[in-house]
């Protein structure tokens, strides 16, 4: 192991090399250091309590310096390569336009798609490529190694972003592209005798009838993509709530609206809108995955963020073979 680390120290560009070394352990790889750091704290543990700590400073002490050393670099190199190959594209696309910014220019839900596949996308391909070996997904969060992440921080304002983003990924881009299927069910309130929904021309009128579901898609093909919301009083004729034109349209209008999830079930939500006039415009959804539409509204000043790991500053690490025990075994 000596001769290893020594290998390192030596080479022409030991920053480069320490990289290599390190990016086995990140893509999933075993390397000596990996398995002579683990068999450092089965042969401390093996001393028994009496000797916890001459075994902590001969064996394991050492190999942590060691292998602090190996992934403090590589960890820097990442959080570079995360932000040319992935943030600085993402905020060029996606910088200054709804639904990260409150502004009248919008994402491009296909561009969007490319980044957020769970598959194929840009951001699951980094993952999968660059950390395969310290960051794991169950489900549909990503969670980092419990061995093979030792002596690293995770950023958890990334590992935050990351599960975002996946759920978001399995409830608006399950086929790969943004798409959606919810059901809404209008309701009565007092003073209201009607309402009228359209969701990419999708219509639904409400004229205090027996309410019934109505089966709406987003995005849906239509060349005129927006949301509205109208309704008529008691004591007025027809008033308009909003119009929102363009692809994020509905998700704009469920920005408007007041949410509570509806009892008795995990799948139904109450929307409200509270008119100017005070009146309520009142609705059910009812999603077939997860939140549906109102999962996308966690995209609201979202920030993908710059660092993947926490490092310490490079004046406080220790010399890379520094205590490294002299036996030639390990």
């Amino acid at each position: 192991m000596r001769l290893r680390l020594q290998q390192v120290t030596n080479a022409t560009d030991p920053q480069a090399m320490t990289r290599l070394l390190a990016q086995t352990v990140f893509q999933g790889k075993a390397v000596d250091l990996t398995e002579t750091r683990d068999y450092g704290s089965l042969v401390a543990a093996g001393l028994g309590q009496q000797w916890s700590g001459f075994g902590q400073t001969l064996f394991v002490r050492p190999m942590e310096q060691a292998w602090q050393q190996v992934l403090t670099p590589a960890a820097e190199s990442l959080n570079a390569q995360w932000r040319s190959a992935v943030v600085e594209d993402w905020n060029s696309a996606f910088g200054g336009r709804y639904p990260f910014k409150n502004t009248s220019s919008e994402v491009s839900l296909p561009l969007l798609a490319k980044y957020l596949n769970s598959e194929t996308g840009r951001i699951a391909r980094f993952l999968q490529t660059r950390l395969n070996g310290v960051l794991h997904k169950e489900g549909s969060r990503w969670m980092a190694d419990s061995i093979n992440a030792q002596g690293l921080t995770f950023n958890p304002a990334f590992l935050q972003a990351m599960n975002t983003l996946s759920h978001l990924s399995d409830v608006a881009f399950a086929n790969g592209e943004a798409g959606l299927h919810f059901a809404l069910r209008p309701g009565t309130a007092d003073g209201v005798m009607q309402t009228e929904l359209v969701i990419d021309s999708q219509k639904l009128v409400y004229m205090n009838q027996m309410p019934t579901w109505r089966r709406f898609s987003w995005p849906a093909d239509t060349e005129a993509p927006g949301a509205s919301l109208s309704w008529i009083s008691t004591r007025a004729g027809t008033r308009q709530y909003g119009d929102f034109p363009g692809a994020w349209g509905w998700i704009r209008l469920l920005d408007k609206a007041v949410v509570s999830a509806y009892p008795g079930t995990s799948s139904s939500w109450s929307l409200s809108w509270k008119a100017p006039d005070g009146l309520l415009l009142n609705y059910t959804l009812r999603t077939e995955a997860g939140e549906g539409p109102l999962a996308l509204l966690a995209l609201r000043n979202f920030t993908l963020p710059e660092t993947i790991f926490s490092v310490r500053a490079s004046a406080e690490r220790v010399p890379l073979t520094d205590d490294i025990p002299g036996e030639e075994g390990y």
